[in-house]
């Protein structure tokens, strides 16, 4: 049985808020009107003095009565609007629940849902579901562009083709309902084919945009091809960066769900680069990542770090937010841009963005914007209920780094050594590293974020520390510039300087080496100085050899079919200044004067070479011949070392 109190007092509907201080208020109020009733209320003159008292006392006890009958009612509103207990005693034990006085009071409002799940993109979201969980790679879904529940058929691309077909199958298939489309009588149904009929079926109860007709779907033909392993491989790759990227997003009071954004753009891969040139899990642009302060160098693109660049998409995307003031519009806008979706807002009146899907025809507004808010819905939903469409997924350790600001510039090799740390984990850890950082005789710059693991950060910094001041490089940024003379080329300049002909042409932004002029002044690069003082010039990098690169660079394809008395370049080395052999480079090296020698009637540089321990080839590369049968006696030749 329930008891309850606001069936027993029906009549009072006094809130809580009238509690004591209103009662008071009330009594004070009935107290002065009872005194001006008694004590200032004159009587006529023909009323005597015992009838007076008689009078008054009278009217006391009246108004005492009202004055008991009011504290009364008070009381009862007083006790009434106290929140009261609802009994039930179903057996034994009394079980007390609460219920706020004696009138129905309204149930607080759950938290609106950030991202909305229109009607009206229904057939979007589930389509891009089947995209990402049911069709394979070897499956081609032939579709209309503009209403994506109209399907064609699916192509097998794993399936053998037909004799005599040479066509690829998703073209011709495209091609087929082009054709079929256009010759279709969509005004006369009971003249159509068989086939005719079942595309026109797929039309049947879809409400007609105004902007896209039916008749006009011979141009919406589309294909699109299944990601069901791609998506399954970004979920297993997500488990490395989902939780620390959340985090990050929290800092910034963000959805959490937006997190789940890297899946349509990049399935987590942080070396993705689609065509257009976007890079990283959140494929920023060139041109916005610099604008979120990601530096994007020689040596390094932030946009690669999947870290760096998710602050930058949550800034990017809290100030899509603040401007388009709806979560649907704010994901789309990462696209599509702010300023695309203010214009379609304004153009149709509306800010809901199925109406904006169907009915905004704006420049640029075309297949990838127009779906891109169904298809995060569709990985959302994918994402976070993976175990109901994929089953298990066997996700990647959540990855624990701290950044160290490296306070030199220094090579990935000395790192390697020093600090103990396989190059492969740093290339790993630091995806926003160029590859050129690795190559010999380049630098992993200074002041950048090294990402290391969080429980070796105190033992690096120590380590660190340990690195011989002579391995650990300040640059030099250039100074002088070399005025070119006449015959000159872009080489010998380079050889000049000690540096590379790629460096000139990389510094003054020369894209023809052989179109430097006479007169023209050239920037010379810099150069890398170690903090005790030695010198490194900023020469082209080389790479150590490998048997691969041997094969590849000597011509050799197969190292089983070496051939007698076939001649083999011997690869070159490096050796230190005191005489300590570092390790085999090609034998291209940078070339650096020996002595000069002044040719003598009867010489050839095959003769020469051997006087001075080096090669006809050397010669002819250090002073630039360009015909090795043209020296002439009395000429002056610089003879290069070894």
């Amino acid at each position: 049985m329930t008891l309850s109190r606001s069936k027993i007092y029906p009549v009072c509907r006094i809130r809580t808020a009238a509690s004591s201080q209103g009662v008071f208020s009330l009594l004070r109020i009935t107290i002065y009107l009872l005194y001006k009733e008694v004590f200032m209320t004159q009587e006529t003159n023909d009323v005597t003095v015992s009838d007076d008292v008689n009078l008054r006392s009278a009217r006391i006890l009246v108004h005492c009565k009202k004055l008991m009958m009011v504290m009364v009612m008070l009381l009862s509103c007083f006790f009434l609007s106290i929140p009261s207990g609802t009994y039930q005693a179903p057996q034994s034990v009394l079980s007390i629940s609460r219920v706020v006085g004696p009138f129905p009071v309204p149930q607080m409002q759950a938290a609106a849902d950030p991202f909305p799940f229109p009607e009206g993109l229904r057939p979007q979201v589930d389509f891009w579901k089947k995209i990402f969980s049911e069709y394979s790679r070897n499956q081609v879904v032939i579709h209309d562009s503009r209403y994506l529940d109209v399907i064609y058929e699916v192509v097998d691309t794993s399936k053998a083709r037909p004799p005599g077909q040479r066509d690829n199958p998703v073209k011709a298939a495209r091609e087929k309902y082009k054709q079929l489309l256009e010759n279709l009588p969509w005004d006369t149904p009971q003249k159509m084919s068989k086939e005719e009929r079942r595309i026109y079926s797929l039309f049947k109860n879809i409400p007609e945009s105004p902007i896209f007709k039916k008749e006009d779907a011979e141009n919406r033909v589309r294909s699109q091809r299944g990601h069901v392993e791609s998506f399954k491989t970004g979920l297993t790759r997500s488990g490395k960066y989902l939780d620390t990227i959340k985090q990050i997003f929290a800092k910034y009071n963000l959805p959490e769900g937006l997190t789940y954004l890297p899946m349509i753009e990049s399935g987590f891969d942080p070396l993705a680069v689609s065509h257009a040139g976007a890079a990283g899990i959140w494929q920023f642009m060139r041109r916005t990542g610099k604008h979120y302060h990601l530096t994007i160098s020689d040596f390094a693109d932030e946009r690669r770090d999947p870290f760096l660049s998710s602050y930058a998409a949550a800034r990017l995307l809290k100030d899509n937010y603040n401007e388009l003031k709806s979560w649907p519009l704010a994901i789309t806008a990462y696209n599509h841009g702010a300023k695309g979706l203010k214009r379609a807002v304004k153009q149709l009146g509306t800010s809901n963005i199925a109406d904006i899907v169907r009915g905004y025809d704006g420049p640029r507004f075309e297949f990838a914007s127009r779906n891109f808010y169904a298809e995060f819905l569709a990985a959302l939903e994918l994402g976070t209920q993976h175990a109901k469409y994929f089953g298990e997924i066997e996700f990647n350790e959540p990855l624990e780094v701290s950044q160290v600001k490296l306070p030199d510039y220094i090579a990935a090799e000395t790192l390697e050594k020093y600090l103990e740390i396989p190059a492969d984990d740093i290339r790993n850890l630091n995806p926003a590293l160029n590859p050129s950082v690795f190559r010999p005789g380049k630098f992993i710059p200074k002041e950048y974020q090294l990402n290391v693991l969080r429980k070796h950060r105190n033992v690096l910094a120590l380590k660190y520390e340990a690195i011989p001041v002579a391995l650990r490089y300040d640059y030099i940024p250039p100074k002088k510039k070399h005025r070119v003379r006449k015959g000159q080329t872009l080489s010998e300049i380079a050889r000049a300087h000690n540096s590379s002909m790629k460096a000139f042409m990389k510094l003054n932004g020369i894209r023809n080496p052989q179109r430097i002029r006479s007169g023209q002044l050239l920037k010379v690069p810099g150069e890398y100085i170690s903090l005790d003082g030695g010198r490194v010039s900023q020469i082209e990098s080389r790479s150590p050899l490998s048997s691969k690169r041997d094969q590849g660079g000597k011509g050799i394809r197969n190292p089983q079919h070496i051939r007698s008395g076939q001649w083999l370049k011997v690869p070159g080395e490096y050796v230190s200044l005191d005489g300590g052999r570092v390790s085999q480079f090609e034998s291209r090296l940078p070339l650096f004067l020996k002595t000069k020698h002044r040719v003598r009637k009867g010489q050839t540089l095959m003769k020469i070479a051997k006087l001075y321990n080096t090669s006809a080839k050397a010669i002819v590369k250090f002073n630039a011949i360009s015909n090795p049968q043209r020296i002439r006696a009395g000429q002056l030749l610089k003879i290069p070392e070894g």
